[in-house]
């Protein structure tokens, strides 16, 4: 039943699309048609009343202005559709839905931490079979690319500084660029424990890997201190003895 649902979901969402890319043709064909009439107007050399001006005008921004709320929600449904496709793990289609939702809503910070997503998990699925062509180089271009837009239009959202952390500690090999990233994460989470200790654990691998083992151990201490979950207060403290050994020799 529930895949009955999504199946005719998307149904729905594509024929929207449709209709509504339909709409915005036409829209777009009248709103040629009006400025083509607008500088016929200009470089008329009769006299146009105030009158007429003002009548043109006002068809040309009420034109306008349907055009505009046409592709905000057209926008909205490429954005759907993406987020329904994530949900779904079929990345590669949500990026194709995300690249249309950005062509519509250029600052929409949510729209590129989603890239960012799932550009990381292609490019883990990327394979090298013989004779194919391997994008995975690509796909982690992309997912930086879209964190750090993300981050570009609101530094405050931090979904896309966890992101970016992951990124690079784990996947880039390049800890040290993950480590102001991290910090900023659980700097704006200091409300949420559970959050920061997630982030102190990445941050501490960031430390571990150039080795800087004293700030590697204050990240498990600060686990320690506000995390309740019993798993990861084990696993900190598990961590913090083996960084402990390695610091010793």
């Amino acid at each position: 039943m529930k895949k009955e649902t999504a199946i005719g979901v998307i149904v729905i969402v594509s024929i929207a699309l449709l209709a509504i890319g339909g709409a915005v043709l036409r829209k777009l064909s009248a709103r040629s048609q009006e400025a083509a009439r607008i500088a016929d107007i200009s470089n008329s050399k009769n006299a146009q009343t105030i009158d007429d001006l003002k009548k043109t005008i006002a068809a040309y921004e009420n034109q306008l202005e349907q055009f505009l709320k046409a592709s905000a929600k057209s926008g909205t449904y490429w954005k759907i559709l993406a987020a329904r496709l994530q949900d779904k793990n079929q990345h590669g289609e949500a990026l194709e839905a995300l690249q249309n939702a950005i062509q519509y809503n250029p600052e929409d910070t949510a729209l590129f931490y989603m890239t960012g997503v799932s550009a990381g998990v292609m490019a883990k699925s990327e394979l090298d079979f013989p004779g194919g062509e391997n994008k995975r180089e690509e796909y982690y271009r992309l997912a930086e690319e879209g964190y750090m837009r993300a981050i570009e239009l609101n530094g405050r959202y931090d979904r896309p500084l966890y992101g970016i952390g992951i990124l690079y500690v784990f996947e880039l090999d390049r800890p040290s660029e993950a480590i102001p990233y991290l910090q900023r994460y659980i700097d704006l989470n200091s409300g949420n424990p559970e959050g920061a200790a997630d982030a102190m654990f990445v941050l501490a691998r960031a430390y571990y890997a150039i080795g800087e083992y004293r700030r590697t151990i204050e990240q498990y201490d600060g686990i320690l201190s506000v995390s309740k979950n019993k798993n990861k207060l084990e696993q900190a403290a598990e961590l913090k003895q083996q960084t402990l050994r390695a610091m010793n020799g």
